[in-house]
């Protein structure tokens, strides 16, 4: 009878060892299936990409510690504007400017933000926000340079810079007509007004407020020339028919635009 009461009490201590264990093991599983469903949850926090040519300064530029990781500037700091407003955060795709729309119409930047004009035949591929910002062109040159006095003078055998796919570009091409073998075109503005400093390049044709920032850099002067080069319009690129971006982002720049925040940012980068 003591054999059986003894051989009892082991049987019932196994099973409830057995319970525990399976018990634990359920507990267990059920503590990974958590967690594996807390890794798999999507990200809150949607993201809002902007394209832009990070090399147009003061609107856009890297540096080590700028508004968004390496980028900084005017459009950087509109742009990031924008992005608050729609609860996203933003995404910069550096790339070269001629590029940029072509990433708008295909999706892979959610926007263009770089200083762009609002001209007829971008109008084609993609919609255009209100113009948050007025600029024109001008003539970079040496400190010392006296035959160039305007933008005439740039069609005696000059050697010309300018931005592939800028303003610039299309009006010594087209506007001036200067001989194709006379210009140098660059995916950095700085590249070609480098050139003209060290004496590669007698000028370079830039947007206005980008032309005067790295005059001032690099020790050259600016020629104006307002019968030729006309005033123009930046605006922010986005895919054609998108509208609710579109209005998203006019609000916002209305706001920016009536609360003088533009014209401090300019201030703040000039």
């Amino acid at each position: 009878m003591k054999k059986n009461l003894l051989k009892i009490a082991a049987l019932s201590l196994a099973a409830i060892m057995s319970i525990g264990v399976l018990s634990s093991c359920g507990e267990e599983q059920q503590s990974d299936d958590n967690n594996t469903s807390a890794d798999a949850s999507p990200s809150a926090t949607e993201k809002l990409v902007m394209g832009t040519n990070a090399a147009f300064e003061p609107f856009e530029f890297t540096t080590t510690n700028g508004l968004v990781g390496e980028f900084d500037g005017i459009d950087v700091a509109i742009a990031l504007e924008i992005a608050k407003s729609m609860n996203k955060e933003l995404v910069i795709e550096d790339m070269e400017f001629d590029g940029l729309l072509a990433s708008v119409q295909t999706g892979k930047v959610d926007m263009a933000v770089a200083g762009m004009t609002i001209k007829p035949e971008r109008l084609e591929s993609v919609d255009f926000s209100i113009p948050y910002y007025t600029a024109s062109q001008v003539i970079v040159v040496g400190a010392d340079n006296t035959d160039i006095t305007c933008a005439e003078d740039l069609k005696s055998d000059k050697k010309v810079g300018v931005v592939l796919g800028y303003t610039g570009d299309s009006i010594v091409t087209d506007t001036l007509m200067i001989d194709e073998s006379n210009i140098t075109r660059a995916n950095r503005g700085i590249d070609v007004v480098q050139d003209v400093k060290n004496g590669k390049l007698d000028a370079v044709v830039i947007d206005s407020y980008t032309g005067r920032a790295l005059a001032e850099k690099n020790g050259l002067k600016v020629v104006e020339d307002p019968e030729v080069f006309e005033t123009e319009e930046y605006a922010i690129a986005v895919k054609k028919g998108n509208t609710e971006l579109l209005e998203s982002i006019n609000k916002v720049l209305n706001e920016l635009i009536s609360s003088g925040k533009i014209e401090e940012f300019a201030q703040q980068y000039n």
